[in-house]
């Protein structure tokens, strides 16, 4: 029953065993930053970040690529980091390019399974570990990607991102059958009419809208490490934000790199809030929901490769990403 997503499995072992072998020794000079795992769903107010460099550096990185358990003493939902970055001499992005495609493959043959056996899409994870043998396997670090740059920066940044949402895309039909049946059963228990409900009068607050519209669910989520690449000329804008769940991987370039370090995380001394966020166009603030923003029309993916073009595997496999 699960044939596939076992032999998908063991492809990206394949992969990232391969990537292992060659990465290493093509390292000119790295860092890492080694973040204790979570032992419960809830952020301390304070994190604790341990540098490493040199071979611990390279060690911890080859060990956390290949981790895709979580630790004995790892809460669940929560997700093994190790930000860093390392300079190589030569590029290794067709190989990290075959691991992403491994992981997608496998994130694939998930789905699959869950749907030939009709269920929730909340039950990847449980579908997923059954398949694979182990309670301990986390999905996030499972499919958590590689991210290569066939380019040098002039500046690499971490820093921890202290008030990022998540967004969840979800159809109004959906949103409104879980209303209206959350309703019945308010009614039912507190022996009220369903119009005098809650969840009755925010079916009334999306009458206007249509059962084929969607719309995104905000949910704020944990603190956590961000990188930030400059490739351009000093004074323009920063280049790529990946996440740093895993170290980047780029080119060694002739001049001196400018790195900031990761820093220990205190909650009292955080960053405020971005003043550049997009507004939102709000359908249910109450509930967190608001209509999606104005998609750009982004040829990205379809533009011609330009002279200086960086390959990197942000945003989209094999993407061509032009530096600013």
């Amino acid at each position: 029953m699960y044939d596939v997503i076992q032999a998908a499995y063991q492809r990206l072992v394949a992969e990232v065993t391969q990537f292992n072998e060659t990465w290493p020794s093509l390292v000119v000079a790295g860092k890492v930053w080694r973040v204790p795992v979570l032992q419960e769903q809830r952020t301390p107010d304070v994190i604790e970040v341990e540098a490493l460099t040199g071979q611990q550096a390279i060690d911890a990185t080859v060990g956390a690529l290949r981790t895709f358990q979580r630790d004995i003493d790892q809460a669940p939902g929560t997700v093994m980091r190790l930000p860093g970055y390392f300079q190589l001499s030569a590029s290794v992005l067709p190989q990290a390019m075959a691991v992403n495609t491994a992981k997608l493959a496998l994130m694939d043959a998930i789905e699959a399974e869950r749907v030939a056996q009709n269920l929730a899409p909340e039950m990847r994870p449980k579908l997923m570990r059954k398949a694979l043998g182990s309670s301990l396997f986390s999905t996030k670090q499972l499919q958590r990607t590689l991210h290569v740059f066939d380019g040098a920066p002039r500046r690499i940044s971490f820093t921890w991102a202290g008030h990022t949402t998540s967004t969840e895309r979800i159809r109004v039909a959906k949103v409104r059958e879980q209303l209206a049946h959350a309703a019945k059963l308010r009614a039912a228990a507190e022996d009220i009419p369903v119009q005098q409900t809650p969840e009755y009068l925010d079916l009334a607050a999306i009458i206007r809208l249509d059962d084929a519209d969607v719309l995104i669910k905000h949910k704020q989520i944990a603190p956590h490490p961000r990188c930030t690449l400059w490739f351009g000329p000093t004074g323009m804008k920063w280049d790529a934000q990946p996440k740093a769940n895993l170290p980047v991987f780029v080119l060694a370039g002739d001049g001196q790199m400018k790195l900031s370090d990761l820093k220990h995380f205190d909650k009292a001394v955080r960053g405020e809030r971005r003043r550049d966020v997009k507004p939102r166009q709000e359908v249910w603030p109450q509930r967190h929901m608001y209509l999606p923003g104005p998609k750009g029309q982004s040829t990205q993916a379809e533009a011609p490769v330009k002279e200086g073009a960086l390959h990197s595997t942000y945003r989209l496999g094999g993407v061509v990403y032009e530096p600013t």
